[in-house]
C-alpha cells in the first residue's frame, strides 16, 4: 500500500526524471572537474546538484512551498520554483558582479606594476622629481599627439615641467610619436581607459617625486597656453587641486545632448556634495602630488567626476578655474554613445559617492 504523502514521490514523471538527470550531470561535472575548478566554484555546482535533486527527486519542496502559501493548482507551486530561483539567482549574479570587479582591481594592479617596472628601468623618475608633471593619457592619438606635445610650456609660474605619455594600449604608434617628441612614455600592454591610464600616471609621479601633476587630453581640447591658471593657484598654497571648468571659461559646441547632460551632472554633483560646481567632466586640472594617495580612484573610464567627488570628501582644499576646451583635433571621441555615456557617467557619480 503506497501512503498519500510522505519524503519521496509517489510517481516519477517526466519532469521529474530530466530533473534528476541535470542534477546528477551537475555532480559529475563538480567531481570530474575539481582539480581544475576553484574549490569555492565545487562546492556551488555541488549544492546545486543536490538541490535541484531534493527538488526532483522528493516532496520536501512541496512541503516548503506550502508553507510560503504557494499552493497547488493555478501555476501557485512553478511561481514558488520561479521565485526561489530568482533569489538564488540574484545571490550568484551579486558573487559574480563581486569577483569581476575583484579581477579587474588587480588587472589594474599588474598593469600599474608593469608600468612602473619599465619606468623605473629606463631611468626616468629622476626627470620629474621636484617639477610639474604634465601628465597625458593617450589611446591612439597618433594624429594628435605630436602637435599638443609640441606645445607644451617647458616651465609654469617658474618651475620647469616633464612631460608623461601613458600610452594606454595604442595600436597606432602613439607611444613611438611621443617619445620622439620629447615626453617620457608609459605603457599599458592593453586598454583599459583613461581612468586607468592616469592612476598610472598618477602612481608614477607619487614615486617620482613630482611636486604638482597637471593633466589634459591627448586629444588637443585642452590648450597648454593655459596651463599656469591651473598651477598657479596650487604652488601659491591657495587650494591642493584647481579644476578647470568650461562653464566660467568657453567651450566649442558639442553635441545637444552631451551639454544637457553636462548642465544635468553638474547639478547632480552639487547637490550630493553640497558644493557649487560648474563642470565636472573636464579633465584639465592640476593637483599636488602629495594629495593623490588620500584619494581612491577606481573608474576605467568616467573618472573625471570620481576625482572631483572623492577631493571633496576628503575635505580636499580645490577651486575651479576657466579654462578653454576645443573640438578635438582629429578623428571621433573614444566616448561611448550619448545614452550609454550618461549611464556609466551616472554610475561612476553614484559609487563613487556611496563608497
Amino acid at each position: 500500500m503506497v501512503p498519500e504523502a510522505g519524503i519521496f514521490p509517489a510517481e516519477l514523471t517526466a519532469l521529474r526524471a530530466a530533473g534528476l538527470i541535470a542534477a546528477a550531470a551537475l555532480v559529475a561535472y563538480a567531481l570530474i572537474r575539481r582539480r581544475s575548478l576553484r574549490n569555492v566554484d565545487v562546492l556551488i555546482l555541488l549544492a546545486a546538484g543536490v538541490g535541484l535533486a531534493v527538488v526532483a527527486g522528493t516532496e520536501i519542496t512541496d512541503e516548503l512551498l506550502s508553507a510560503f502559501s504557494f499552493e497547488k493548482g493555478n501555476g501557485g507551486r512553478i511561481l514558488g520554483l520561479a521565485v526561489f530561483a530568482i533569489f538564488i539567482l540574484f545571490i550568484l549574479i551579486l558573487r559574480a558582479l563581486s569577483q569581476a570587479a575583484r579581477n579587474s582591481r588587480q588587472l589594474s594592479a599588474v598593469l600599474e606594476g608593469l608600468a612602473w617596472e619599465e619606468f623605473r628601468q629606463a631611468g626616468l623618475p629622476e626627470r620629474f622629481e621636484g617639477r610639474v608633471a604634465i601628465l597625458v593619457p593617450a589611446y591612439n592619438e597618433a594624429e594628435s599627439i605630436a602637435y599638443v606635445l609640441d606645445r607644451m610650456p617647458e616651465q609654469v609660474c617658474g618651475v620647469p615641467t616633464t612631460v608623461l605619455v601613458v600610452d594606454d594600449g595604442s595600436r597606432d604608434g602613439t607611444g613611438e610619436i611621443a617619445a620622439e617628441h620629447g615626453a617620457a612614455v608609459a605603457r599599458h600592454v592593453i586598454n583599459r581607459g583613461g581612468g586607468a591610464a592616469l592612476r598610472t600616471g598618477y602612481r608614477l609621479m607619487v614615486e617620482s617625486g613630482a611636486d604638482v601633476v597637471v593633466t589634459l587630453d591627448a586629444d588637443g581640447q585642452h590648450l597648454p597656453s593655459e596651463m599656469e591658471r591651473l598651477v598657479k593657484p596650487v604652488l601659491d598654497g591657495e587650494v591642493e587641486v584647481a579644476h578647470g571648468s568650461r562653464v566660467l571659461g568657453h567651450a566649442d559646441r558639442n553635441h545637444f545632448a552631451r551639454e544637457l547632460g553636462i548642465v544635468f551632472f553638474n547639478r547632480v554633483v552639487s547637490l550630493i556634495t553640497r558644493t557649487h560646481v560648474t563642470d565636472c567632466s573636464n579633465g584639465y586640472r592640476a593637483v599636488r602630488t602629495t594629495v593623490l594617495p588620500q584619494l581612491v580612484l577606481r573608474q576605467e573610464q568616467f573618472h573625471t567626476s570620481e576625482f572631483m567627488i572623492e577631493a571633496i570628501k576628503r575635505g580636499i582644499p580645490a577651486k575651479e578655474v576657466p579654462v578653454t576646451v576645443e573640438q578635438r583635433l582629429h578623428g571621433h571621441s573614444k566616448k561611448p554613445a550619448v545614452v550609454r555615456y550618461g549611464v556609466g557617467f551616472a554610475n561612476a557619480i553614484v559609487r563613487t559617492w556611496l563608497r
